[in-house]
């Protein structure tokens, strides 16, 4: 999976307004308070006049409006819907004569206008990151089919095309935690990144302890002791472990209700039960290896039902 590249579909976007170097934010469409008051900072700016108090009035046959108590601003031919360059004009104009007076310092007003219109280009930029849509981890089993893909969902306010990257491997034949990285970007070279965590458990055999057990039974006749009898059934299901009696407690849980191929541990002995409450025993008798009663002389600690995932 490492390296993976595909495209999903999506749907619309969020604009930053970029002026001089200088970027606000508008929402598409439905303009939010917060978007408007940027516009207000950054592209109503006119040098002399006070825009302070501006506030958004709604929209007008297509234009913007803004307002203070002196001072009124339309912006025209500004489309939050389309991404580029566009040439935007804004028109201020004053409230009354006395605003105008105060400016030209009581120039005749005849002289002027009150209306003073100007042009600036701006471009309209995508700036929302697509939405990645994936569980945190996925629980699978060792040999179940499993494509990270088909559990993807991305979207995008904007591109219909959206360019997903799938970086690391998963190995769904090896018991494991794998971590893979999903990397979505749209057209505006917006990404968004999200890790997610795939873990593959070991496929347990339905025979699991019963091969235990079977595998301690084919060992009757055996020179051994009792160690060497459990490591060496322990191994037919692919468990390598050795130890004084007492250190296979390690290998699972104390249990009440023994089933075959569980491990009967006992103070300074160890054996495989096998059933209608008897066990193989090695070290029988100082050598061999036999089946006998879980009742020997050794106190019983207690019964451990093997781990399927060791």
């Amino acid at each position: 999976m490492k390296n993976t590249k595909y495209f999903a579909l999506g749907l619309s976007l969020l604009f930053s307004v970029c002026i001089q170097s200088q970027s606000v934010f508008a929402q598409e469409k439905a303009i939010e308070l917060e978007d408007e008051k940027a516009i207000v900072d950054q592209l109503l700016t006119m040098k002399g006049f006070s825009l302070e108090d501006l506030e958004y009035k709604g929209n007008e046959k297509g234009s913007m409006v803004y307002e203070n108590d002196a001072m009124r601003v339309t912006v025209d031919n500004l489309d939050l819907d389309s991404s580029g360059k566009q040439d935007v004009s804004i028109t201020y104009s004053l409230k009354s004569s006395k605003a105008l007076w105060d400016k030209m310092n009581n120039s005749q007003s005849s002289q002027v206008s009150s209306d003073y219109t100007i042009t600036k280009q701006v471009e309209v930029i995508d700036t929302k990151a697509p939405v990645i849509e994936a569980q945190d981890r996925y629980v699978i089993t060792q040999g179940d089919e499993f494509d990270l893909e088909n559990e993807i969902k991305v979207s995008d306010d904007r591109d219909k095309e959206v360019e997903v990257d799938l970086e690391g491997d998963i190995d769904t034949s090896a018991p494991g935690t794998y971590t893979v990285q999903i990397k979505a970007t749209d057209a505006g070279n917006n990404e968004t990144i999200k890790n997610v965590e795939v873990e593959v458990q070991k496929k347990i055999d339905p025979n699991f302890h019963q091969k235990i057990a079977d595998a301690a039974l084919a060992q009757i006749g055996f020179n051994q002791d009792c160690t060497m009898l459990v490591t060496n059934s322990l191994r037919a299901v692919g468990i390598d472990f050795h130890g004084a009696p007492e250190a296979y407690l390690s290998l699972g849980t104390l249990t009440n209700d023994p089933v075959p191929g569980d491990i009967c541990v006992y103070q300074g002995h160890v054996a495989i039960y096998i059933g209608n409450g008897q066990a193989v025993h090695g070290g029988w008798n100082g050598y061999t290896t036999t089946v006998f009663s879980v009742q020997c002389s050794n106190p019983l600690i207690g019964y451990v039902h093997v781990d399927p995932n060791l």
